[in-house]
């Protein structure tokens, strides 16, 4: 039936005349309300399931505004108190108030705030649905679901019927499915609210990963093969879920492996937090299941998981439990994979790298040997002309450096290409020019701003045949 927005049609100025109205002749004191809290980021299907419910009812919507700030959520009770003496009310009836909100498609969706709807059919039926959203200054941001009704079968069945559309409709939820996601507390700079923020992450093909075949074996083994052989595991009764610390010295391409999986995990939703956002883990877990099949991707995990005798403060090792609780604590059937990372393994503490049930594998991430350096010096050279006893005098002079000084190295040999005005086509002049610069700032910090980790790249000047 036909939605009403009858905030600019109504005699009322707030909700207490607008409900008091609505119910008639019912005294308040017989009304009864059941109550739903939702997680904030669901917050347009939860606004979708209601809108699928009410086609079969007549319902004004009524905007509301609270006069007071609270730190507690609004109740459909406060809607009936009826201010006395030169009391304000605490609800004024307003425009219907709309967001922008982005869910990484090339329209946002846009969301309600705080809103009322007054439903009635033409049997017995009265209800009033309260929907609010409340932002703590500390805590989960959450969407309550409040309806007060009349005694009645039709009311009891309505309440019924409205709750189970919003469970069906979040069990099948597709806004955030398959994408990779955060959460954010701030606002975009374009005023778009994003409690969630949708990252829109270059896609990452299999030959843009450069690594061993052994560690690429492993990563197809424990990954891509075991999210595969999830149904045929369930039946054998195993658990579907599976942990993953990716461990190795910094710029080997820990982080670039999490982007692959992103871009090729099929039907997978990935969840990327920082070690400053394990507080909220347990929101990211909830978000998990819903959204699953999911990956949990926790980054630098050994900021927060070092063995307890390096905790400085109690906060840190409550982190620390929350995390190795919500691992060890999901159902079987959950359809999850943590993938940890760290350049520290030694500092990760047992329980963490060790115990079965937490971290089921690890996988290394080791510096580039020669083969791979040069199918890097190829990757991102890929634009420019690198002679083969250029590349090969690079992977010679680069032993034991990251992934991360390949790429800058390369950068600097186009740097070297353009300034002697043959842009693009190197030289092993470019070479040596870019290891004597390299000489020069030659220190602990340099090198590891750079990847060199494992030891200082050769800087004598490279030898050709002719010499």
């Amino acid at each position: 039936m036909q939605e009403e927005q009858a905030t600019n049609k109504s005699p009322h100025t707030h909700a207490w005349q607008a409900v008091k109205e609505h119910f008639g002749d019912v005294p308040t004191a017989e009304l009864s309300s059941a109550l739903r809290v939702f997680p904030s980021y669901i917050r347009t299907e939860v606004q979708a399931a209601l809108l699928e419910c009410f086609k079969a009812y007549r319902t004004r919507l009524l905007g509301i505004n609270r006069a007071h700030e609270s730190f507690m959520p609004a109740r459909i009770s406060g809607l009936f108190v009826e201010p006395r003496g030169s009391a304000p009310a605490d609800f004024a009836l307003t425009p219907v108030r709309y967001e922008s909100i982005d869910v990484g498609e090339d329209e946002p969706v846009e969301g309600l705030d705080n809103a009322l709807w007054l439903v009635h059919d033409q049997s017995n039926l009265r209800a009033a649905v309260l929907f609010t959203r409340f932002e703590p200054p500390r805590g989960p941001r959450t969407v309550n679901v409040e309806i007060a009704f009349s005694p009645s079968p039709d009311s009891a069945a309505f309440v019924t019927r409205t709750f189970e559309t919003i469970e069906q409709t979040l069990s099948k939820t597709k806004l955030y499915r398959g994408k990779v996601l955060s959460f954010e507390d701030k606002e975009g700079y374009i005023g778009q609210t994003k409690g969630v923020t949708v990252h829109r992450l270059n896609t990452v093909t299999r030959n843009e990963v450069i690594l061993s075949a052994a560690t690429m074996e492993a990563l197809d083994l424990h990954i891509f093969q075991f999210a595969k052989s999830r149904p045929a595991l369930a039946k054998l009764g195993h658990s579907q879920q599976k942990g993953i610390l990716l461990y190795g010295p910094p710029g080997t391409g820990k982080t670039h492996i999490i982007r692959y999986l992103a871009s090729n995990l099929e039907h997978h939703t990935t969840l990327l937090i920082t070690a400053g956002q394990v507080a909220a883990l347990d929101e990211y877990v909830n978000l998990a299941k819903l959204l699953q099949p999911c990956l949990i991707v926790i980054e630098d995990v050994d900021l927060i998981g070092r063995d307890r005798t390096q905790m400085r403060e109690t906060k840190e090792e409550a982190m620390l439990n929350r995390l190795l609780n919500e691992m060890d604590g999901l159902s079987p059937s959950a359809q999850l994979f943590f993938i940890l990372t760290t350049n520290r393994p030694d500092d990760i503490e047992d329980a963490i790298a060790g115990r079965p049930g937490r971290i089921d594998q690890a996988i290394e991430i080791p510096a580039p040997d020669d083969e791979c350096r040069l199918r890097l010096l190829e990757l991102y050279g890929r634009a420019m002309e690198i002679p083969t006893d250029v590349a090969e005098a690079a992977v010679t002079k680069t032993t034991g450096v990251s992934a991360a000084f390949i790429k800058e190295l390369v950068r600097r040999l186009a740097q070297q290409s353009i300034m002697r005005g043959s842009p693009g086509k190197v030289t092993m002049g470019d070479l040596d020019n870019v290891f004597a610069e390299l000489a020069r700032h030659d220190g602990k910090l340099a090198r590891t701003l750079l990847g060199g980790t494992a030891a200082s790249p050769r800087t004598q000047p490279a030898r050709t045949a002719a010499d």
